[in-house]
């Protein structure tokens, strides 16, 4: 009986035990708190990426786009390899003789040119040919001259290089007559090509890439910002905002929104420049992604410093409306100016695009595209940026107070006047 109550005293002496480490943290308390109070933000940045990473309409439109990406690029292999191979439907050898001399002109201009030959028993035959689509071209001597024969319209590479070839060979031709070569007949007839700006990118590698980049970045921000303003209506129209208010401050709640969706969009840009760059390798264009690499960071610098801006103004334009319906009407103005950037960055050339260089969020496309081209000295793109952060700076500042002054307001819509017009 005395073993069985000493049992349970002994399990009294030792049960306070565990006591001693729930009371020692008692210390560092203030610590944890105040390191879970200092960053709110990041968590809802980690939520809003977490969110977008599993939503499929997020989803769908960065696959669409990478589908895009390599089917332009599929498309120009595609193009390049069907318009470099021709069939040439001849009668006699002469002609085949013309064809192959084509097709040795191109290969001596570094063009991927290949030009069968396809032989035909008559001049008939030689048309039925070209009709059925058995080859793309035909070539005919007719009345003391040649004819070049397509179905629905002119091959260009056989116009191009086939026509190089007559003239050549009549020229031999003529030479032979007169009693002098070729070489003399044509002394002096050579053109010369000289680029004078070598350390310049090609005007049609600059816009090519300024339009890409100004797309991507339209693409990015209307995608990305409608999102953004329907998750801020949604939370808004079902009140969770107030318990989330409750807990995490309004401004610290925008910036994890604004950092949420920049990184998305950044890592977005980023994959489709990698896409990019693999296809203009997997197509043998190394030079232009030569020209244009140069450029590219100048491009993601400004890319997330327009994002930043743009998600600021969509999530204030989502805490204007009270329904998810109303959403379209308030986002309008920011798809608007979003449109707008994109058609005047990438239409900009000369004296104003060296303007709208300087003007913020238009300096998205054409400081980097500027800087491409070789027409900016170094200060330029420091000094663009560092006016796009300070007109960012004031932009957050004021959609911030339009967003923390309507997003409570869940009884109805407003407009960035009235929200302004607005208590904290």
């Amino acid at each position: 009986m005395s073993a069985m109550t000493q049992t349970p005293e002994t399990d009294t002496e030792t049960a306070p035990a565990p006591t001693a480490p729930v009371s020692s943290p008692e210390a560092p308390r203030p610590r944890t708190r105040t390191t879970r109070s200092a960053a709110p933000w990041r968590i809802v940045a980690a939520r809003e990426i977490q969110v977008k990473l599993t939503n499929r309409g997020f989803l769908v439109s960065t696959f669409v786009t990478l589908a895009l990406i390599v089917g332009a690029i599929g498309l120009q292999l595609f193009l390049a390899d069907s318009m470099g191979k021709i069939t040439v439907a001849v009668v006699d050898q002469k002609s085949g003789q013309i064809a192959g001399l084509g097709e040795k002109l191109a290969r001596q201009s570094d063009q991927d040119v290949t030009i069968s030959v396809r032989q035909e028993s008559s001049a008939d035959a030689v048309r039925e040919t070209v009709r059925s689509g058995e080859a793309e071209a035909g070539l005919l001597y007719e009345k003391g001259g040649w004819t070049l024969l397509g179905d629905t319209g002119q091959n260009d590479v056989a116009a191009t290089w086939i026509g190089a070839a007559v003239q050549n060979s009549a020229l031999a031709a003529n030479a032979q007559d007169a009693g002098t070569s070729m070489e003399a007949l044509s002394k002096g007839a050579q053109l010369h090509h000289t680029v004078l700006s070598t350390d310049k990118a090609p005007e049609g590698a600059v816009k090519m890439t300024a339009y890409f980049f100004g797309f991507l970045f339209y693409l990015a921000s209307v995608l990305l910002g409608s999102a953004l303003a329907t998750s801020v209506v949604e939370e808004k129209q079902n009140r969770i905002v107030e318990l989330i208010a409750s807990s995490v401050p309004l401004r610290a709640l925008l910036v994890g929104k604004i950092v949420g969706s920049t990184l998305l969009a950044l890592a977005q840009m980023t994959l489709f420049c990698l896409v990019g760059a693999i296809g203009l390798l997997a197509t043998g264009e190394t030079a232009i992604l030569t020209d244009v690499v140069g450029g590219m960071g100048w491009f993601l610098v400004f890319y997330v410093v327009g994002i930043a801006v743009l998600a600021c103004l969509y999530a204030a334009a989502g805490a204007l409306a009270t329904r998810s319906e109303d959403v379209q009407a308030t986002t309008t103005p920011v798809n608007a100016v979003t449109a707008l950037v994109f058609i005047i960055g990438i239409a900009a050339s000369g004296g104003m695009r060296e303007i709208l260089s300087f003007i913020p969020l238009t300096s998205t496309v054409t400081m980097p595209a500027r800087v491409l081209a070789g027409e900016v000295t170094w200060w330029e793109p420091a000094v663009a940026l560092a006016l796009s952060l300070a007109a960012a700076a004031a932009i957050v500042t004021l959609s911030s107070r339009v967003y923390r002054r309507a997003l409570l307001q869940t009884d109805r819509k407003l407009s960035f006047g009235q929200a302004l017009k607005l208590g904290d």
